[in-house]
């Protein structure tokens, strides 16, 4: 094998291992910023709603990464539940009205 065929195998090789780890190191910052952008949001709606309460801030301080995804997916779901009871009240109201 020539002595180009090699350094083209090699540096082949080398941008393939750099390729891979940028990737790898980009989702894992990706999900860094991702769980501390919950935990400030999660932070910020008990200040708002709560008013600061130094318990419930600790508490969130305290939890998890997967805890407060589950407690964001738990909104969610709530938000969800929320829109199609108000779209079946709507619905309820048009057919009262039509009566």
């Amino acid at each position: 094998m020539k002595t180009s065929t090699k350094i083209g195998v090699g540096f082949s090789v080398a941008a393939v291992a750099g390729i891979f780890t940028a990737v790898t190191f980009s989702e894992k910052i990706i999900e860094k910023l991702e769980h501390e952008t919950t935990r400030y949001k999660t932070k910020k709606v008990v200040n708002e709603k709560f008013g600061g309460n130094e318990k419930l801030l600790n508490m969130v301080e305290d939890l998890s990464d997967k805890e407060l995804d589950s407690i964001g997916q738990v909104v969610k779901e709530i938000k969800g539940t929320r829109k199609k009871v108000n779209d079946f009240g709507e619905k309820v109201k048009n057919s009262v009205d039509i009566f």
